[in-house]
């Protein structure tokens, strides 16, 4: 009899352990929930704690699902016109987006509401961190001051950055819930100018508008900013039609380091660098803080291609400026902060050696006109884009949906 009392004992325990151990794991929620994930919507979660904006993926972003997918880079007509400043007076009929067509890259979106803010997580494959965009060079054959091309012509004249841009319907915007990026979008125009682009961006009703905001891993770095523009319509006349700017407070946080001086002795014009580090290697950008400092104004140009600054010159003819591999060819931007309307939306961003990891936020309202108002309520239909080392030859990820957890 004591043995069976005993024993009854040892199950009855037992049991009580199990089933304590039970009602914690159920009450308290300790097994971690997956998710899940979407290709088509992206569920912002609501936080209980902001994420660090440091470029790192905390766990906070664990529990937001993530939408996944592809982005792909269309094929587009021939140029029809030349776009680099070498190809005058002749007609390139290569693709637009060539060399560039066809490439796809997988992504991850999460992203999630703290308080007053928005907060987003993009990731996506790209084993490069390209920053090399259009770097001047020296041409010793033609003794000029040249830049790398803007457009690619082939696959190994890639000079450009990266970036990312997402677009959000200020209000109601025909044709936007259906097609997204591309209700903005208008192929095949008909040349105006030499150095046109046959598909621009513009709105086709007057008085609606486009929020677009624009990650540029060289121009946006200075301060970890994104540059938020708008679409706008234009006067659909052609290839000169152009609905793209940037919101209408602000000053953008980047400009081109370039100017025109005559060569020395002589009323020839030509364009160098505007500011230059001297023995500066392997740098992609002057940020205001180095003018009047490493970085020195270049006042003059002579024949051989010396530029001359206070203090000293820069001579090509000691190497490091060769097209495509010096590696002290000079930046083609100078950076500074963006400011008012252009300065909204916060950045941190990390390449990984095998992908971008951007952690940005930006207000649910900004009280902007130029900005599209976070209604938690509200689905939102968006679009995304994805710039791999390109200035105009985006991969796209069109007819995308925002929801928001309830």
């Amino acid at each position: 009899m004591k043995k069976f009392l005993t024993y009854l004992t040892t199950i009855m325990f037992f049991g009580a352990v199990l089933s304590l151990s039970s009602c914690t794991d159920d009450d308290t929620g300790d097994e971690p929930v997956d998710p899940g994930e979407s290709t088509t919507e992206l569920l912002v979660k609501k936080f209980d704690v902001a994420p660090t904006l440091d470029g790192t993926v905390d766990d906070i972003w664990g529990t937001a699902q993530k939408l996944v997918g592809t982005t792909e880079v269309p094929v587009l007509a021939a140029r029809g016109t030349y776009l680099n400043s070498d190809g005058e007076g002749t007609e390139e009929d290569l693709g637009l987006f060539a060399p560039y067509s066809g490439e796809k890259y997988d992504f991850t979106m999460r992203a999630g509401v703290s308080g007053t803010d928005i907060y987003f997580l993009l990731e996506w494959d790209d084993a490069y961190d390209s920053k090399d965009r259009q770097s001047w060079y020296f041409d010793a054959t033609a003794k000029l001051w040249k830049q790398e091309h803007k457009y690619a012509n082939t696959t190994d004249d890639k000079f450009y950055e990266d970036k990312f841009a997402m677009l959000f319907p200020i209000g109601d915007v025909t044709g936007f819930n259906a097609s997204t990026c591309y209700a903005t979008c208008h192929e095949n125009l008909t040349l105006v100018n030499a150095k046109d682009k046959h598909t621009r961006h513009y709105l086709n009703v007057d008085g609606e508008k486009v929020d677009m905001w624009h990650w540029k891993r060289v121009r946006g770095t200075y301060m970890g900013q994104v540059d938020d523009q708008m679409m706008t319509y234009d006067e659909p006349t052609g290839s000169d039609a152009n609905g793209r700017h940037g919101d209408s407070t602000g000053e953008a946080g980047y400009a081109n380091n370039s100017q025109t001086l005559k060569i020395t002795g002589t009323e020839t014009e030509v364009s160098v660098p505007l500011y230059v580090v001297p023995n500066g290697t392997d740098y992609n950008w002057i940020s205001i803080d180095d003018f009047g400092g490493t970085a020195k104004l270049i006042i003059a140009v002579d024949a051989e291609g010396v530029l001359s600054y206070d203090g000293g010159a820069i001579d090509p003819s000691t190497g490091g400026f060769e097209k495509g591999t010096g590696n002290k060819r000079i930046p083609s931007v100078t950076t500074k902060a963006f400011t008012l309307g252009r300065a909204d939306i916060s950045i941190a961003v990390n390449h990984t050696g095998t992908g971008w990891v951007c952690e940005f936020t930006r207000k649910l309202d900004t009280g902007d006109a130029d900005d599209v108002v976070f209604d938690v309520t509200e689905e939102l239909a968006f679009g995304l884009a994805i710039f791999n080392n390109a200035a105009i030859a985006h991969a796209i990820k069109p007819n995308l949906n925002m929801k928001f957890e309830q």
